[in-house]
């Protein structure tokens, strides 16, 4: 099978095409027999005979997030000449929160654009990126999201199917903290994008956090990604990490001691699973807003209702059972993260429904009915 991925991250916010399109890409390109390439969208557009020659011999184009424009019309060439389209994406781009950097572009529509002589200018695009993405939509084979209330969101556009991130396991073995510790202490934090700044301030662990610091002495708080949410939190010992090369994000990671996921409100409920998934690939005891999104590995850390007075609650108990939460962060835990390699699940999961949805017809709407498929087995 030759698959062909379109993935839409710019090196500065590389995030979801990495679970989107280069770890799988690099997973089928170690099996026999199959093939995949990555393309950015930006050169997909430009439908150079080069990319021509790419797109042609691709059995499956999965296209990542921006569906709208020359993107929007690109697909529909493709498909016309026999190409199956599957589109992938991760976020509800319908339910952006006002805080999320996106949403100037996707609720608002605006758009900044450098001139000839370099200014920055805002347009509005019209229609709505929103209206263009809603319309890629009904014109592909199906949707692939990683969440279970993404897939129902989006089946009443066309068929919908729930596919975990996976991880590229290797990078999470034998990793050293990028940072050292003092003897006895305890680093408590979150690295991420700059999308969570809500899932902090909304979510009461914001202020839990300085609760527990000067309730617990030995605890230092590592905070990396937006610099807003460090600010925000209002100890002594705190620490701040700008976004890290690629190669030392597993490390930075592994300089917690207990690994927090905060979530509010809509759009965080249609978030993946991958930030407790890595916590547990490193063997980071974990804590988490006790949302369907982390369901599935709620044995393997500890999920607590927000509020300010839970949070305490919830990091109190992992700080004073420590050893507890480490041991199952280091077994059961780990065991399961390693079970949810990309390498393996390519194999199992995703390239059979790569093969389903190229032998299939792309559906016809006034025919059937669309479908949430959140099981493999349904597939």
């Amino acid at each position: 099978m030759n698959v062909l991925y379109i993935y839409a991250d710019y090196p500065r916010e590389w995030n979801c095409s990495r679970w989107n399109a280069i770890i799988p890409a690099k997973s089928i390109n170690r099996l026999d027999g199959h093939e995949a390439k990555t393309i950015h969208i930006d050169d997909f557009i430009k439908n150079t005979p080069e990319i021509q020659k790419i797109c042609s011999k691709a059995n499956i184009i999965v296209i990542e997030r921006n569906y709208f424009s020359d993107a929007l019309t690109l697909m529909q060439y493709w498909k016309v000449r026999g190409k199956t389209i599957l589109a992938v994406f991760d976020d509800a781009y319908d339910l952006i929160h006002p805080m999320n950097a996106s949403y100037k572009f996707w609720n608002k529509s605006f758009i900044d654009i450098k001139n000839k002589e370099g200014e920055v200018k805002t347009l509005k695009m019209k229609p709505s990126p929103l209206t263009q993405f809603k319309w890629a939509l009904k014109i592909v084979k199906g949707i692939q999201v990683p969440s279970v209330n993404l897939a129902e969101d989006w089946s009443k556009y066309n068929n919908t199917y729930y596919v975990h991130n996976f991880l590229d396991i290797d990078g999470y073995l034998n990793v050293q903290p990028l940072f050292p510790k003092k003897k006895n202490e305890i680093v408590i934090g979150w690295c991420g994008s700059m999308s969570h700044h809500y899932s902090f301030t909304d979510s009461g662990v914001l202020r839990a956090l300085e609760k527990i610091a000067k309730q617990y002495p030995q605890v230092k708080i590592l905070i990396s990604g937006d610099k807003r949410i460090y600010d925000m939190i209002n100890v002594e010992k705190k620490t701040f990490s700008k976004f890290v090369p690629a190669k030392q994000w597993t490390p930075l990671l592994k300089s917690i001691d207990i690994g927090l996921a905060p979530l509010y409100g809509e759009f965080d409920k249609r978030r993946s699973w991958i930030k407790a998934l890595e916590y547990m690939a490193l063997k980071i005891p974990w804590i988490a807003t006790n949302y369907l999104t982390y369901n599935e590995v709620k044995d393997y850390g500890k999920l607590t209702k927000n509020g300010y007075n839970n949070w305490i609650d919830a990091i109190s108990d992992v700080i004073e059972r420590y050893d507890y939460y480490k041991e199952i962060a280091e077994t059961t835990g780990f065991e399961f993260a390693q079970s949810q390699s990309s390498y393996e699940k390519i194999k199992t999961v995703t390239l059979p429904l790569y093969k389903k949805l190229i032998t299939s017809e792309y559906p016809l709407f006034e025919n059937k009915s669309t479908k949430a498929y959140l099981n493999p087995l349904d597939w």
